[in-house]
């Protein structure tokens, strides 16, 4: 079984050397950097599944390296935790960090038993969504990368497609989990595979999010709008974490509809 694997960013050799051993002996892989310009390089040269980062690197380049992992698209949906000298409040008082949740941020000296339950927890979940796969419909070749890369940063299996015909044939062949499906392909025919999709009765199951540049209540005013909830129409430029939140609850209702139905 392939191991998950941790990016520890530490310029202190002792405080790099001691959270590469306590990830160790829990079992997962680990690469160690001590530098800003190491760290960008390693994460994006090689695939992780979590990023474990001081904030306090010389001359405030830990913010650099966070801000550098949250632009770069293979790495934009990386777990990232902090840890710091600094008190978690101020930390988050950092402009670059600012949103991360107060409990991905760990003061040194760790709290091993706590450190490791958060980096259990991250990656639990994203080794669960290794089973689920998710159709990418959208005829922009560059989109389609870009959401297959922050897909499967995030753990999941992928299937892309271009356009509406090529969609509803892999859907039928591959029954995906999910699908995301850009409702502005040509000749409009991302509305038109949405009905589709939704005709056949074994694939009819399959939750849709929509993907689009167009105003949501434009969508809800197309004819297959009646059919959509708010909450399943994302825009472009995509907001990938919320984006991941509304593909776990679609899933998490699907597999209860199919429980409740058995």
């Amino acid at each position: 079984m392939i191991k998950q694997k941790i990016l520890i960013v530490d310029d202190d050799k002792d405080s790099n050397d001691i959270v590469r051993d306590c990830l160790e002996a829990a079992g997962y892989g680990t690469m160690s950097a001590f530098g800003a310009e190491e760290a960008i390089d390693k994460a994006g040269s090689f695939r992780f599944d979590l990023v474990v980062l001081d904030i306090n690197l010389p001359d405030g380049s830990g913010e650099m390296v966070y801000a550098a992992l949250q632009a770069m698209t293979a790495t934009k949906s990386l777990p990232v935790i902090i840890i710091s000298g600094e008190s978690p409040a101020r930390v988050r008082r950092m402009q670059s960090v600012k949103d991360i949740p107060a409990e991905d941020i760990f003061v040194k000296p760790l709290d091993i038993p706590l450190f490791l339950e958060r980096v259990n927890s991250y990656l639990a979940e994203k080794k669960s969504r290794a089973g689920r796969r998710v159709l990418i419909v959208d005829d922009d070749t560059s989109m389609n990368e870009i959401i297959k890369q922050n897909l499967e940063a995030a753990g999941y299996g992928t299937i892309s497609a271009f356009g509406g015909y090529e969609a509803v044939s892999l859907a039928k062949e591959k029954i995906p989990d999910l699908i995301l499906l850009d409702i502005n392909l040509p000749a409009g025919s991302g509305a038109l595979a949405y009905t589709v999709l939704k005709s056949f009765k074994e694939i009819s199951h399959i939750p849709i999010i929509i993907v689009s540049g167009e105003d949501p209540a434009v969508i809800q005013r197309m004819r297959i709008g009646k059919a959509l909830s708010p909450d399943d129409i994302f825009i472009k430029p995509l907001d990938f974490g919320r984006l991941f939140i509304r593909i776990a609850q679609r899933l998490t209702e699907n597999e209860t509809g199919k429980s409740a139905e058995v």
